[in-house]
């Protein structure tokens, strides 16, 4: 069988080498039908891109071992044809752009996976693959994996963490369980869950309440665990997000998410969230796919959610390059700091 991963950032680079090395070692499958024989890394045209292409992909584990994955890429659409599963890892506000090029290729039994942040993700694969009345299956997924592109074709795995993988429909079949096995084989802790929703709207609340509070303080992941004032309002944001997810079906708790918020800042493998280094690069966040599709959620529901909206305002203001006047006194605040590679959270 064959997999495409879409998204040749860091996280997709990682997924891409973890299943082309189980692929080389020819890992035991109890189903012969998800044997896999092609792994392609699919992007846009970058220097990271032919970097791969031409010397491989430099991937430092966990314990500090560095691996050379010689990997299958391509930015050109019509390479992803006979695709068993594609998985999708590019930013949520690219998703159209990158993915409607591949409908021509993709088959009715094929296998879409997103793996994004945000909501919404899936209903926009779900529109642009579409292709004369055929439409591949779109499946929802999670991970707390973590990774960062720290040059060119290097790529290190920050943190191992859980996916879950699941359907729009609350059924565990058996294709459903063997994808999850497959990734299970290359390392990539993998569930096969019911209950996918709720893991979607759980990363959720996380995200909304750690990206913008670190990107717009300007602190490590790790300060939202350490400031009393920077949890506060982290807690506010995750208690919006929890009234809204029971508008919507699914129960959440406020103290468990929080306790999880906490547990990640933690993590000395994550120092920045991937919205903070955005904002220091100058690039677009997903703020629209995070707090953005919480606050529309909220609207359709009439359910207040002013902190949210805050976020939202402030992350695209920041976005859209506002800075102090020339004239103003410098003894401000510094708008120029210091980059640091940063995880994908």
């Amino acid at each position: 069988m064959k997999i495409t991963v879409v998204g040749a950032g860091a996280m997709g680079s990682l997924v891409a080498a973890r299943l082309t090395s189980s692929m080389n070692s020819q890992a035991a499958n109890t189903n012969p039908e998800w044997n896999l024989d092609d792994v392609l890394l699919y992007g846009r045209a970058s220097e990271h891109l032919e970097t791969i292409r031409k010397h491989g992909l430099e991937l430092t584990e966990r314990d500090g071992q560095i691996n050379n994955v010689k990997l299958h890429v391509s930015a050109d659409p019509a390479d992803v044809q006979g695709s068993d599963v594609v998985i999708v890892l590019t930013k949520a506000w690219a998703t159209g752009e990158a993915c409607a090029p591949l409908a021509p290729y993709l088959e009715r039994q094929t296998i879409v996976l997103t793996l994004q942040n945000g909501l919404g993700n899936a209903n926009t694969l779900r529109d642009v693959l579409t292709h004369n009345g055929i439409r591949p299956h779109v499946w929802m997924g999670v991970t707390t994996q973590a990774a960062v592109r720290t040059a060119p074709g290097k790529v290190v795995h920050t943190t191992d963490g859980i996916t879950a993988i699941g359907r729009r429909t609350p059924e565990i079949n058996d294709r459903l369980a063997s994808l999850a096995a497959l990734l299970r084989e290359n390392g990539w802790r993998t569930n096969a869950v019911a209950d996918i929703h709720r893991w979607v709207w759980r990363k959720l609340a996380v995200n909304c309440a750690l990206n913008p509070t670190t990107a717009l303080a300007a602190v490590p992941t790790r300060a939202v665990a350490q400031d009393p004032d920077l949890l506060q309002a982290a807690t506010i944001l995750i208690e919006e997000v929890v009234a809204v997810a029971a508008k919507e079906g699914v129960r959440l708790h406020t103290e468990t998410l929080v306790d999880t918020l906490v547990n990640f800042a933690r993590s000395t493998a994550n120092p920045y969230t991937s919205m903070y280094v955005d904002l220091e690069q100058g690039l677009r966040t997903e703020i629209e796919a995070i707090n953005g599709a919480l606050v529309r959620h909220a609207r359709r529901h009439n359910v207040p959610v002013p902190n949210n909206v805050m976020m939202v305002r402030l992350v695209k203001a920041h976005e859209r390059g506002h800075r102090p006047e020339s004239g103003e006194s410098k003894e401000g605040p510094s708008y120029t700091r210091s980059f640091h590679p940063a995880p994908q959270v």
